[in-house]
Formats: structure tokens, C-alpha cells, sequence
């Protein structure tokens, strides 16, 4: 149990989910920063920083800080660099909640969760659902961009049978295609459910209402469609580069073709005159 308080003792958490890059490796985390006090060593990863402060980490990329003011996070950030898989200075993906602790009974509102006590599972199950959510808003907003620009290149060929673009353009638009579907379903595989929710009927209830409350159910169904509609277009334009470049081939050997019979027939020719 990590702290427990009576109704007249409630303790508030600021909790913010954060994305920093596109995954964190634990293992390295836990090898390198042995000056926090860890509370597990599954995932996700929860850390005891100071007095009712606490960080969790996840295997696809969200840092949550529990009542961490910012120039601690800015510290900790600086020493969780080395760990962070394509990490930018920053992201705008996070997630926010308000949590009280000492609460008659367990419950989540809107923007807030109420518990009795406060436990590392409980904590490591609120943190895991802001976690999903902000990592789900940095896919969907990968997703939509390649979208907007499929719509492009279709809008062209619909109008004028053509992509008014290279072909080197286009093969980069492609292969961006390919790696935002390619990260989106190997981290999409990670957002099952915590084990902790297995193996406790009032985690698996506190679990099952963030999960609502965040709308994540939704929002996946939402997000694979567009990713089977993204592979079905981007194979579409693989199609059309591939078309594109044998009727460039063709067009070659016709040449190849019309060259060489000019060259026969003026090579014949001065024959020809001599007759």
C-alpha cells in the first residue's frame, strides 16, 4: 500500500500524462536510475520520486508525473533522455486528471477520480488509461496528416488522371505511409490490459470506467478503420508507381526500337542509291 487516509485527511494528486518519443526501454531505465525508489518492475514502471510524488513510464512513449512540479519534470526529463526512442524537445499529446485520495468510495467523475486509498496497482491502472489516451492522440493525428495527403494524390488522379507529383515524392509519401501504420499497430498491441486487472474485480471496475470515461474503446475502433482504409489506398498508389514505371519501360523500348530501325534504314540507304 503506498499510503492510506481517512475521509477528514484527503490527499489531492495533479496527474498529467505526457508523450515524449515513440517508446521508453525500461529495462535501461531501471539499470541507470537507481537513485528512485521503484515501486514494480513490470509495466508499467512506477516510481516513488519524493513524499506523495510519484512518475510512471510506458513501453510506447507517455512520461505521467503525479503532483511533480515543472522544474523537477524538466530534471527528470533530462535524465530519462537517454532512453527515449525518437524524442523531440516536446509533443503536444497530454492527458490530465485530478485524483483524491480518502474518498467515502472508489469512483470516477468527470476530470477526476475518487478513491478510498491509494495503492501502486491504482496507480499504475489511472496512469496506463492517461497514458493510452495520449499516445492514441499522437496516432490519430499521424493517421489524419497521411490521410489529408492520400485524399491529395486521389483527388488528382479522380480529377486529372494523373499525381502532380515526382516520383521520388511520391515513394517518400509512401514509405511515410507505411511507417506511421507500421509504429501505430506494434504500439497499438501494447494497450491491453494491465495484469493487475486480471486479478482484482475492484481494479478491473476502476479500469473498465477510465477506460470509458477517455472513451479509448471508441477511439481504437476509430483509428484501426483508418488504418485498414490508409493500407488499402497506399497499395493503391504502390499500384499506380509500379504502372507508372512499366509504361515508362514500354516506352523505352519503343524508342529503343523506332532508333534502331532508323539507324537500318540509313545504313541502307546509300546501298539503296546505288542501285
Amino acid at each position: 500500500m503506498v499510503k492510506e487516509t481517512t475521509r477528514k485527511n484527503k490527499l489531492k494528486y495533479s496527474v498529467e500524462a505526457v508523450y515524449v518519443g515513440e517508446s521508453i526501454d525500461l529495462k535501461k531505465v531501471q539499470e541507470s536510475l537507481k537513485q528512485y525508489a521503484f515501486l514494480n518492475r513490470d509495466h508499467p514502471l512506477a516510481l516513488r520520486i519524493l513524499k506523495d510524488q510519484y512518475l510512471v513510464l510506458t513501453k510506447f512513449g507517455v512520461v505521467v508525473f503525479w503532483n511533480i512540479q515543472e522544474k523537477l519534470r524538466k530534471q527528470i526529463a533530462k535524465e530519462l533522455n537517454p532512453f527515449v526512442r525518437s524524442k523531440k524537445e516536446s509533443y503536444p499529446y497530454q492527458e490530465k486528471i485530478k485524483v483524491v485520495v480518502g474518498t467515502a468510495v472508489d469512483r470516477v467523475l468527470f476530470g477526476r477520480v475518487d478513491l478510498a486509498e491509494l495503492s501502486v496497482d491504482k496507480i499504475k491502472i489511472i496512469s496506463y488509461v492517461l497514458a493510452q489516451s495520449s499516445a492514441l492522440d499522437r496516432y490519430e493525428d499521424d493517421i489524419e496528416a497521411n490521410l489529408v495527403n492520400l485524399e491529395g494524390f486521389m483527388e488528382s488522379l479522380k480529377t486529372k488522371g494523373r499525381v502532380m507529383l515526382k516520383e521520388k515524392d511520391l515513394l517518400r509519401q509512401i514509405g511515410s505511409t507505411f511507417s506511421v501504420k507500421q509504429t501505430t499497430v506494434a504500439h497499438l498491441s501494447l494497450f491491453d490490459k494491465p495484469d493487475e486487472v486480471w486479478e482484482s474485480p475492484e481494479l478491473e471496475t476502476l479500469y473498465h470506467r477510465l477506460h470509458l470515461e477517455f472513451e479509448l474503446q471508441d477511439r481504437f475502433d476509430v483509428l484501426d478503420e483508418k488504418i485498414d482504409f490508409l493500407s488499402e489506398n497506399t497499395k493503391m498508389l504502390m499500384d499506380f508507381v509500379i504502372e507508372k514505371r512499366g509504361n515508362f519501360l514500354e516506352l523505352v523500348i519503343i524508342i529503343l526500337i523506332a532508333v534502331e530501325i532508323v539507324l537500318f534504314v540509313v545504313d541502307i540507304f546509300p546501298k539503296l542509291k546505288l542501285w
